[in-house]
């Protein structure tokens, strides 16, 4: 229903161009959606008055000036109609944040909650995704080099709410992987230095800390339980087992969680999103690998002895990570409709560039996920 006190606004992140003197195309920059219509002149007058500050019926006056006729106002509403149903246009209303966000929230988050717009259809759901990224709590396992990348994102997104989970220190040999390293940091904990970098973020961040390595042994039932949302990025003593342990109990709890990549032969992989009864969960990708590898075999070692310290570049840790943020953000705030959610781990080539995605597939006869009925978020 559109009414001629309405006011319309061409919605953040569209240009609209006139190819001759009856082609409009509107090109959507996030999306790279492209949409292109013949318009009479009419329609092309329409469409430069409309600012996000004249009403409709500001515009039929503006209008009628141009072209020295009286206009009927239901021309003009049809024009809009379709196009808001294009998701050109939309409507600006004042202060509708205010049911969804804080004023403060609003100016800190403007150019990402206009970025939301973009993929999210009308006029409040922007506001009800950043809300959801907001209110959510997050625990993160390992809190090393992707995650306090991860941390520092979702801080950055808007993130309040934290459980960090690591019992190692700071190093020296950290500067050139760790976002939060500092100096003065070096010997104290992992959990306390990222947590003071978080909070020149955003002082207002929550933080719970368990400062303590995760082993086959810890009870993390309890911890997953007061979590929204899980990250695992915590390599030791394996990535293999502490992801094992850790997407079982989110299974069980039907939480969606997020294996982070960045760990030792996979510097740079992209991880995985498991959303329970929905994609392949960590058992699924053991099985894969199972079957996949099941004709190599290694060769010895001739080095009996050595230091296992595999290297890499900040920047990759950054990759990983950012691919990350990107997956759990589209998650918790609803971006995109993950029902048809197909992508798998990628692992990334240095030297090429390239990232090549495996193929693995959800098991429906997993022992793990295989009954688990995928319930939407």
């Amino acid at each position: 229903m559109i009414n001629q006190t309405d006011i319309y606004k061409i919605r953040d992140g569209i240009d609209v161009y006139l190819i001759g003197e009856e082609i409009l195309q509107i090109y959507f920059m996030n999306t790279r959606k492209q949409i292109q219509f013949k318009a009479n002149k009419f329609t092309v007058l329409l469409i430069e008055c409309i600012d996000g500050k004249k009403s409709i019926l500001d515009i039929k006056k503006k209008l009628e000036e141009r072209i020295e006729k009286i206009i009927d106002i239901d021309a003009i509403k049809q024009v809009l109609l379709l196009l808001v149903q294009k998701g050109i246009i939309v409507e600006n209303k004042q202060n509708v944040h205010s049911s969804y966000i804080s004023d403060e929230s609003k100016e800190r988050y403007d150019r990402q909650i206009n970025f939301f717009g973009d993929f999210l259809p009308g006029v409040v759901r922007k506001y009800e995704a950043q809300r959801e990224i907001e209110n959510s709590c997050i625990l993160i396992f390992g809190c090393g080099a992707v995650g306090g990348w991860i941390a520092t994102e979702l801080a950055m997104c808007g993130v309040r709410n934290f459980i960090l989970f690591d019992g190692d220190v700071v190093e020296k040999s950290d500067i050139t992987r760790h976002i939060y390293y500092k100096e003065e940091f070096a010997g104290i904990p992992k959990l306390d230095a990222l947590e003071a970098s978080l909070a020149k973020i955003n002082p207002k961040i929550n933080i719970t800390k368990y400062y303590q390595y995760l082993t086959p042994e810890t009870l993390i039932t309890n911890v997953i339980d007061k979590a929204d949302f899980i990250i695992n990025t915590a390599d030791e003593p394996y990535i293999g087992h502490t992801s094992l342990k850790i997407s079982r109990e989110c299974i069980s709890q039907k939480k969606a969680h997020y294996i982070a990549g960045g760990f030792d032969a996979h510097l740079a992989s992209t991880g995985e999103l498991i959303i329970p009864g929905l994609t392949p969960c960590v058992d699924c990708y053991a099985d894969y690998f199972k079957e996949a590898l099941k004709d190599w075999k290694p060769s010895p070692h001739p080095v009996k002895e050595r230091h296992l310290e595999i290297g890499g570049l900040s920047s990759m840790s950054l990759l990983s990570a950012s691919y990350a943020v990107i997956e759990i953000i589209k998650y918790i705030a609803g971006l995109t409709d993950f029902t048809n959610y197909s992508k798998s781990r990628g692992e990334f080539l240095f030297d090429t560039l390239d990232i090549n995605y495996l193929d693995v597939k959800r098991d429906e006869n997993c022992k793990t996920c295989g009954e688990i009925v995928y319930e939407k978020a």
